[in-house]
């Protein structure tokens, strides 16, 4: 197939782009590099630097389209809503009415588990009410609404993931978009304190990167749906001191900061239709890192 990865040069979409191109399949990426490092594609992995918000989109036809584009960091979506108004929301609508132009029989957006939001229901299933508080899980909320909106009035299969907390290999360690995995790892590497918020017994469900891209995988498939929305989880709930704790190294506890207590998904829905299971765990992996 011919497939477009935006945003496939960051964290998830290279891991995305190099296993699609691996499979066969004719691969163009595009990015602006703002978090992005084009050196981790392959070198027959098609690269276009393109930011889809500013930038006129080139004349081109795609089979399938994986939006992965977007900025990801919660604490940033508040500082500059605006920010995460343009590169979560109107970026979509504008890249999906493109799609319906240009040939694309697949489309599938990456949302996040942050449209949950703080509850007291767990594991979150997809039908939850949900209660997004930052500007950035607002506006993926607003993308995953338009797409509903839209997908009755387009032929092109709609698949909306909503991503748990992924790890794996190249995650960004540094800066407002780094995640705790990261900077834990970091901080071992550097032989400092490891730095957990309020009491880290807060819960996350940590998937890994290419359990993530092998569900990607399934939704450029034909499915029985014209639109559905899926949790990519792992179904299994850790504190983020756990984590810590696997590194066995010195902790220091740092101030609180606004987040759900716990996060965990019920993947139900995507292991029965994708058919398809999570291979790795974060403890195993991280053990693995620390040898």
């Amino acid at each position: 197939m011919k497939v477009l990865v935006t945003g496939g040069a960051g964290f998830i979409g290279h891991h995305l782009s190099n296993i699609l191109y691996e499979l066969g399949h004719d691969v163009t990426v595009w990015d602006n590099l703002s978090k992005g490092k084009k050196e981790r594609l392959f070198c027959d992995v098609k690269f276009q630097h393109i930011d889809i918000w500013e930038d006129e989109l080139p004349e081109d036809t795609f089979d399938a389209v994986f939006h992965l584009a977007a900025p990801t960091s919660v604490q940033e979506s508040l500082e500059n809503p605006k920010k995460y108004e343009e590169g979560c929301y109107l970026m979509t609508t504008k890249l999906f009415e493109w799609c319906t132009n240009h040939g694309v029989q697949f489309f599938t957006f990456a949302s996040t588990a942050s449209v949950y939001g703080p509850t007291d229901k767990v594991p979150s299933v997809e039908t939850d009410i949900l209660d997004p508080i930052s500007p950035y899980a607002e506006f993926k909320l607003k993308s995953e609404e338009y797409l509903m909106m839209v997908s009755e009035d387009t032929d092109i299969q709609i698949t909306i993931t909503r991503f748990f907390n992924v790890f794996g290999e190249e995650q960004p360690d540094s800066g407002s978009y780094a995640p705790a995995v990261a900077i834990f790892l970091k901080q071992y590497y550097e032989n400092n304190p490891i730095t957990v918020t309020g009491d880290g017994k807060q819960t996350r469900d940590y998937i890994y990167v290419k359990d993530i891209v092998y569900a990607l995988l399934w939704t450029i498939k034909e499915q029985e749906y014209k639109i559905e929305i899926f949790n990519l989880g792992t179904g299994k709930e850790i504190t983020v001191l756990e984590i810590a704790e696997t590194f066995n190294h010195p902790i220091v506890h740092i101030e609180q900061r606004k987040e759900p207590r716990r996060s965990l998904s019920d993947c139900t829905k995507a292991n029965k239709v994708l058919q398809w299971e999570t291979q790795y765990n974060i403890v195993d992996w991280l053990k693995m890192k620390l040898r």
